[in-house]
């Protein structure tokens, strides 16, 4: 159809300059020297065309205040023509309540940014995302997540803060790569288990009453541990806190704790310690 990426797009319905400085305020595209464009920055613009698909070697795509829906706001299926050659898709304050099964065929895909698009839940079909390492999903109105997400194996990074209806992260439970995990503002009950790799895990103002399971947390690492535990409702803490392997710092301030832990004295590793003025 398209002798070349230039060519694709000269169809867009907006200009995207070429190899300009990077501005990720602005619309541009950068190429190979080959002709290939590998990079474009959507901006502000009415809406993505399905010539898309077209751009076969496009790595990184970023979509901000630009609609994924057709002319006649009826929605399209556009995941259909991102080109599955992307390895970083981030996509920010553009309405995307749901995703199609067809994120799935983007079998390349490192990273994967959504951020206050009011996404409502994830397809099964993420699951199939087996090159993901950062998952990357503040700001939206997820209520759970799938179980399939288990099966990225290669997962480093987790954000999901302020998904203020999101009261699990169960699914997550297994996986083995897991280094870092921020779901702060959200309404979790319950801590994750089984992140034998877990480093960094920030659970800042959720709905947690204790800390069970907290020994599950990065045992396979010697990698300094900081937990979050602040603006909870956390009443008391389990004994097998000692067993977190190198836990470093540790936030349990502005809970419901009436007297501190004796155990807490136990963990030689740790450094930082904030607690309530009380204690």
């Amino acid at each position: 159809m398209f002798e070349n990426d230039e060519n694709v797009i000269k169809s867009f319905l907006f200009d995207i300059p070429l190899n300009r400085s990077k501005d990720f305020s602005k619309t541009y595209g950068l190429k190979y020297e080959n002709g290939n464009i590998h990079r474009l920055n959507i901006v502000n613009q009415k809406v993505i065309p399905s010539t898309i698909f077209c751009l076969k070697y496009l790595k990184r795509l970023y979509i901000q205040n630009t609609c994924l829906y057709c002319c006649n706001c009826q929605q399209m299926n556009l995941i259909e023509y991102f080109p599955p050659s992307l390895t970083e898709l981030s996509i920010k304050n553009t309405k995307i309540t749901h995703l199609s099964e067809s994120l799935g065929k983007l079998i390349h895909l490192q990273t994967l940014k959504l951020s206050n698009v009011g996404l409502t839940s994830l397809p099964n079909s993420i699951g199939n995302l087996s090159s993901l390492n950062m998952l990357y999903l503040p700001y939206n109105n997820l209520t759970s997540l799938p179980i399939t997400i288990k099966k990225l194996q290669l997962l480093q990074q987790i954000t999901l803060k302020n998904n203020s209806y999101l009261h699990s992260v169960e699914q997550l439970n297994g996986l083995e790569s897991l280094e870092i995990l921020d779901v702060r503002h959200c309404s979790i009950e319950n801590l994750p288990r089984n992140l034998p790799q877990l480093i960094d895990l920030y659970m800042s103002n959720n709905n947690l009453k204790n800390l069970n399971g907290i020994q599950t947390l990065g045992y396979r690492t010697s990698s300094k541990k900081s937990f979050y535990f602040d603006m909870n409702h956390i009443r008391s803490v389990s004994p097998f806190i000692r067993n977190v392997r190198n836990l470093y710092l540790l936030k349990l301030n502005d809970n419901e704790l009436e007297t501190l832990p004796p155990y807490i004295s136990d963990i030689r590793s740790l450094r930082i310690l904030y607690i309530d003025k009380k204690f």
